[in-house]
C-alpha cells in the first residue's frame, strides 16, 4: 500500500466528528492559553527578536522582510477570506448538510482560500515586492526593525502553541489510537511491550532539539526560500520520529518497532507531509492527529502482512 492509499484514509479521519471535536478541545484552549502568555511576554520576546535583526544589514532586512510580511499577509487574507465567507454564506451553503458534509465542506473552503490567495501573491509578487520594499525604505530602521521583531515574535509563540498542542495530543493519544481501532473495524489489544521510558526520552529529545533550532534558524527567516525550508524541516524533524514512537508503543511489539524503524523514508515522507499543514490556518490544530493516523495506518498495514 503506497503513502498515498494512507493519506486518503487519514484525511478520511480527519473529517470524523469525533478527530474534529478533539483537535477543538485542545488546540481552542491551548491556542488562548499561549495568546495570554504572548500578551504578558510580549516586550521581552520582542526586545530578544529585535536584538537578532540589528545584527543583519538594513539592505538585506529590506530586501528580504518583504517575503516575511507577505507570508503574514497571506495569513492573514485566508483567515479574513474564511471568516467573510462563513459569516455571509453558511447559512446558504452549509445548510441541511449532514456533519460530515460540513466539515468536508470547510475543510475544503480553507485549502481553496489558501491557494487562491498564495497564487495571487505569486502572479502579483514582482509589484508586492517592489512596493513593500519600498515602503520598508521609508520608514526608519528603528520602525522596520520593529515591526520585523513583532512577526519574529508572532513565529515563536506560534511555534510553542504547536509544540505544545503536540505534547498534550501525545500524552493523551490512547483515546485517539483506540478511537481508530473501532472506526476501522480492527481488532487488536494495545500493547505495552514498549517502555514509556523509551518512548518519551525520544519525545523530549525531539522537543528540545525543536526548541533550540526554532530560535537558531531566526536570522535564516530573512533568506527567501530557505526561510520556508528551514521552517519546514524543523517542523517535521518534531514529528518524524517522536510521533511514530508514539503510535508504535501502543500498537508493536518489541520486533515490531525494530523491524520498522528500518523504514526511514517513509519516517521523513510522513514527517514532512504533516508539517505542511502547519503552514495552513485553522487546518494547523489537526497536526498532531494527522501524523499520527498516517502512522497508525502505516503500522496496521505492516502488521497484517
Amino acid at each position: 500500500m503506497k503513502i498515498n492509499t494512507y493519506i486518503v484514509k487519514t484525511i478520511n479521519d480527519m473529517l470524523s466528528l469525533d478527530t474534529i471535536k478533539l483537535a477543538l478541545l485542545t488546540g481552542i484552549p491551548i491556542m488562548l492559553i499561549w495568546i495570554g502568555i504572548g500578551w504578558l511576554l510580549w516586550d521581552p520576546v520582542t526586545s530578544f527578536t529585535a536584538q537578532i535583526i540589528s545584527w543583519i544589514p538594513f539592505s538585506i532586512v529590506r530586501a528580504n522582510g518583504a517575503f516575511i510580511i507577505t507570508f503574514f499577509l497571506w495569513f492573514i487574507l485566508v483567515l479574513v477570506s474564511y471568516a467573510l465567507f462563513i459569516g455571509l454564506f453558511s447559512g446558504f451553503l452549509l445548510g441541511g448538510k449532514k456533519e460530515r458534509r460540513f466539515e468536508a465542506i470547510n475543510f475544503s473552503l480553507i485549502f481553496i482560500f489558501s491557494i487562491f490567495w498564495a497564487i495571487v501573491i505569486m502572479i502579483k509578487w514582482p509589484w508586492l515586492n517592489q512596493e513593500i520594499q519600498r515602503f520598508l525604505t521609508i520608514l526608519p530602521f528603528d520602525t522596520v526593525a520593529q515591526g520585523l521583531s513583532w512577526l519574529l515574535a508572532f513565529y515563536l509563540f506560534y511555534n510553542l502553541f504547536l509544540i505544545s498542542e503536540y505534547f498534550v495530543v501525545f500524552i493523551f493519544r490512547e483515546p485517539f489510537i483506540m478511537g481508530l481501532l473501532e472506526r476501522h473495524g480492527i481488532d487488536l489489544d494495545l500493547n505495552q511491550e514498549i517502555s514509556k521510558a523509551k518512548t518519551y526520552g525520544v519525545l523530549y529529545w525531539d522537543i528540545l532539539w525543536f526548541l533550540i533550532a526554532s530560535v537558531l534558524i531566526l536570522p535564516v527567516l530573512f533568506i527567501p526560500v530557505a526561510n520556508f525550508l528551514a521552517i519546514w524541516f524543523v517542523w517535521a524533524w518534531l514529528y518524524k520520529e517522536s510521533a511514530f514512537m508514539g503510535v508504535c508503543s501502543l500498537l508493536c511489539t518489541q520486533k515490531d518497532l525494530e523491524v520498522l524503524k528500518e523504514h526511514k523514508a517513509y519516517f521523513v515522507v510522513t514527517a514532512l507531509t504533516a508539517a505542511l499543514l502547519n503552514f495552513i490556518p485553522i487546518i494547523n490544530i489537526f497536526t498532531p492527529f494527522f501524523v499520527m493516523a498516517l502512522y497508525f495506518h502505516w503500522i496496521i498495514e505492516n502488521k497484517k502482512s
